[in-house]
């Protein structure tokens, strides 16, 4: 194979237009090397958008399932409280079914920690992260409220077994049933907030049967 060495410029004329041909054609490389960066973070930063937007769905749907069961919740502390007036006065609490803790819809918040640790976030615009952040913050914080319940809500379960309750056991039931009455007040403001501030364009799902089964049996009278 015969191999061409270049050709050694004869005057500053041919010397400046091998530097501008090789200039243009290094300049054409980066450009095109570019383009095609922009197009593969744009795919990126689409695909990572899609999955939050999907996620962020799980979290308003989650909401929405609390908000349906927020007149129950209101009626099972009335009832509660009608026991601790019955107890009182030594009566029964004459409830036909036990005291439970209102059931919950999961959402997952996986795509958001993956998007903290990933590179796709840094190429959003800046708004639109801080309306992603203040989003996920949001259902964080509803899901260590929803825990927190949970928690109040087994502490009052023990009113299902009167026959082993000292006067203390009594004494932390009602302490108990202060907490629930808060932290429904609490639940009401965060799942407000989250169905219109931070939904993110998001309607909730609808409620498949297994959930929507536990709620109608939570939400029976205990009388």
């Amino acid at each position: 194979m015969e191999i061409h060495k270049p050709k050694a410029a004869h005057s500053v004329r041919e010397f400046l237009v091998e530097i501008g041909t090789i200039t243009c054609g290094i300049l054409i490389a980066l450009g095109l090397e570019q383009a095609v960066e922009q197009v593969h973070w744009h795919h990126e930063v689409e695909t990572e958008r899609a999955a939050l937007q999907d996620e962020a769905r799980q979290s308003v749907t989650t909401a929405a399932y609390r908000v349906a069961l927020d007149p129950c919740i209101e009626r099972r502390l009335a009832e509660i409280e009608v026991s601790f007036r019955r107890q009182a006065k030594g009566q029964p609490s004459g409830f036909r079914q036990p005291v439970t803790k209102p059931p919950s819809w999961s959402a997952s918040q996986g795509s958001w920690e993956i998007a903290l640790s990933g590179q796709a976030l840094a190429h959003m615009p800046h708004t639109e992260k801080l309306v992603f952040s203040d989003a996920f913050d949001t259902y964080t914080a509803f899901h260590h409220l929803r825990t927190e319940e949970d928690s109040i809500w087994r502490n009052l379960s023990l009113i299902n077994h009167p026959e082993i309750l000292s006067p203390g056991d009594w004494v932390e039931l009602h302490q108990a049933y202060g907490q629930a009455l808060g932290m429904n007040e609490r639940m009401k403001t965060m799942t407000k907030y989250i169905l219109e501030q931070v939904n993110l364009g998001q309607r909730p799902e609808a409620f498949q049967s297994l959930d929507a089964g536990r709620l109608r049996a939570f939400c029976t009278s205990l009388y």
